[in-house]
């Protein structure tokens, strides 16, 4: 299959992950850049919870379910934005911005600030999109290729079960890893909207098309939006942010490849979205209607980021607190200027005994405290992780790792931490970027009494890790922008030309293009060949490496299995041997559909003593009840000393007797798939 051939599914994600959300922007009385940087946070919302409350009501989870929940918000968005409008008092303060995204805006805004509020940005996610496609493309290499890593398969299965029962509520995906489909919640949005795409090609086209449009159209939009938000003075910031964003491995293609964790990689993404709209909600030139809209677009993101991956939220929170305490302490101190100051006690208490209780509960309720504290394996020293962490050069030890560093955006950014504490201006920007980097550095480093900072995050650096490059190239591009600014006005000492507005802006965008291109040579084009082998080390090039889950082969192999076996088969397998793909490519049932999962006691029974078939009664019992007629045999595991495979020894084909089983299909390297014989079947 070629990428020409997966044109219509990239339009229908497109649309799926835009349209939407575009038409609740806009009936909130947002405009620009802002429609479509918020539009994906906003359609994981109206997807998230629209099939929440579609499963509740009993209506099936299609397209137009999925359409028809987004005009009834849409509607009711609107609907408030025009009652606000109307209150007294707030005409005016309408007519003098408060109906847009950017509280600084007018409606009507003169060419230069149209060029430099809209065009800018509008290049600087192009070029970011171009330096970004070509490269991860390369590293999927196939459309339809699936990640044989252990999270693809279960969203992989996830997806599959979306489709097969229209039921994409959160509330209950959690079953699609069990055996008795009971109702169990996993965050389920972005596999919700991924399910409307899949048509007739096959799950992992959807996937891995989602995949890009997250990595080159989402991700640099929402650091373009946030670059314009927290510097609304420097017009080119928007241009330059995403540009140099897409030159990091630890994101998008760390976390879109390894582990292939794509939903917690699409909160990422949208994390500048968010982080903008609280910078918005908690401005003080934000006027009072403007606010409410704002803070209502605000609880559907976020609604959206928490059941995309709860880590998207509780990030925004991290990287939220510098300016969330600043301008909550104004708001304490307004409440002391005003006398108030039982308020203002209220204030300060009730957060602080907040904190105390959830620590409490950390450190006594067993099942809190085990997710706090749980456990991994430290990457090294935690000052290497630190100078990881700045040049992007995170988990060099490891496989999965990078050695090369990002000299140009480390540098750059070390320039604009310095300056933005020198001019006062963003600073909240660098004590969120020091946050980031102490978190990676927490997941990464030795352990302390800091790990369960990082809990949330199951202490993993690939996610952590994650988190850094937004500020990373917030701050490199801020240096760029200030330094070119700063020639400029020296220049203009001389040159009194430049002291007019349309010269100064005409010179620094020639400085600032020029610059990039003299750098961008010395980037190794934005690290394409590192990004490009971060993903084909998880996705074509697994098909080289005996361990891996499948080889090309096999997967042949049980995409024809969608042909050969009825639709109501079950197939037995170990799902590190590949048998867990026979769900989501084949559409067939599998028994264990995901490689791990909550198996009764049954189906673990089975597991470990499939291969007495001959001598053991219960096992055809426990054929029988599972329905199972067809067995998935292959020598090779994925990962074969992991604990999840415990339950799973006994099912090999080994020293079964020949009547036992007929062979319906194989590959070339051994993997097979029988119809079961006996068992009265």
């Amino acid at each position: 299959m070629t990428w020409t051939d997966a044109l219509p599914v990239a339009l229908a994600t497109l649309a799926c992950f835009f349209l939407p959300g575009m038409l609740v922007a806009l009936a909130a009385g947002i405009r620009s850049l802002a429609t479509f940087a918020l539009a994906p946070a906003l359609s994981l919302g109206l997807a998230g919870v629209g099939a929440v409350l579609l499963a509740l009501t009993g209506i099936t989870w299609t397209l137009w379910s999925y359409l028809g929940f987004t005009a009834v918000v849409a509607v009711a968005v609107l609907v408030l934005a025009r009652v606000l409008a109307s209150l007294p008092g707030r005409r005016a303060t309408a007519r003098a911005g408060g109906s847009t995204a950017v509280p600084a805006e007018t409606r009507t805004r003169s060419w230069r600030q149209v060029v430099t509020g809209s065009i800018a940005p509008l290049v600087g996610v192009v070029v970011a999109a171009v330096v970004s496609f070509t490269p991860l493309k390369d590293g999927i290499r196939w459309p339809d290729y699936p990640a044989l890593t252990w999270d693809s398969v279960h969203h992989h299965s996830s997806v599959r079960y979306i489709i097969e029962t229209g039921n994409g509520s959160s509330l209950s995906l959690g079953a699609v890893a069990s055996n008795d489909k009971a109702a169990r919640f996993y965050p389920g949005a972005w596999h919700d909207l991924v399910s409307l795409t899949v048509g007739t090609l096959p799950i992992s086209v959807s996937i891995n098309v989602a995949a890009l449009v997250m990595a080159c159209v989402i991700w640099p939009l929402s650091v373009a939006y946030l670059a314009r938000v927290a510097f609304p003075r420097l017009a080119w910031m928007p241009l330059l942010a995403p540009v140099i964003a897409a030159g990091f491995i630890a994101f998008p293609a760390r976390m879109m490849s390894y582990g292939t964790v794509w939903p917690a990689a699409m909160g990422t993404a949208i994390l500048p979205a968010l982080l903008a709209l609280l910078l918005l909600v908690t401005s003080t030139r934000t006027t009072p209607a403007a606010r409410v809209r704002l803070l209502l677009l605000l609880l559907i993101a976020l609604a959206g980021a928490t059941l995309c991956h709860p880590t998207a939220t509780i990030a925004a929170g991290y990287l939220g607190l510098p300016f969330l305490l600043h301008r909550y302490a104004g708001v304490v101190r307004v409440a002391l200027g005003r006398g108030r100051k039982l308020l203002a006690a209220a204030l300060v208490v009730v957060p602080v005994l907040a904190v105390v209780l959830f620590l409490a509960a950390v450190i006594t309720v067993p099942s809190v405290r085990s997710v706090f504290y749980f456990q991994t394996t430290p990457v090294g020293p935690a000052t290497n992780a630190l100078g990881a962490a700045v040049f992007d050069t995170m988990l060099a030890p490891l496989a999965h790792g990078n050695t090369e560093p990002f000299w140009v955006g480390g540098l750059l950014a070390i320039g604009g931490f310095i300056l933005t504490i020198a001019v006062r201006e963003g600073r909240w920007v660098s004590v969120s970027w020091m946050i980031a980097i102490l978190l990676y550095v927490v997941a990464a480093g030795e352990q302390t009494f800091l790990r369960p900072v990082v809990g949330l995050w199951y202490s993993d650096p690939v996610r952590l890790g994650g988190l850094v490059p937004l500020f990373t190239s917030l701050l490199a591009a801020f240096c760029v922008t200030r330094v070119v600014e700063s020639t400029i006005t020296v220049t203009a000492a001389r040159l009194p030309v430049l002291a007019r507005p349309p010269a100064a802006g005409a010179a620094t965008l020639a400085l600032v293009v020029g610059l990039a291109a003299v750098l961008y040579p010395h980037t190794g084009e934005l690290r394409a060949d590192a990004r490009s082998e971060r993903l084909a080390a998880d996705y074509w090039r697994h098909l080289e490496w005996s361990g891996g889950i499948a080889s090309l082969s096999e997967l042949r192999m049980i995409e024809r299995l969608d042909e050969e076996l009825p639709e109501d088969a079950v197939v037995l397998g170990d799902p590190t041997s590949g048998a867990a793909l026979v769900y989501s490519l084949a559409g067939r049932d599998a028994v264990f559909p995901t490689m791990m999962g909550a198996w009764d006691r049954d189906a673990e029974y089975l597991g470990r003593n499939f291969d007495r078939l001959d001598s053991d009664p219960r096992v055809c019992e426990l054929i029988r009840q599972y329905n199972v007629s067809y067995f998935y045999d292959d020598d090779g595991r994925y990962l074969p000393d992991i604990i999840h495979r415990k339950n799973m020894e006994g099912l090999t084909a080994a020293g079964l007797a020949p009547e036992d089983l007929s062979l319906v299909d194989s590959s070339d390297d051994g993997a097979a798939v029988y119809k079961i014989e006996s068992c009265g079947l």
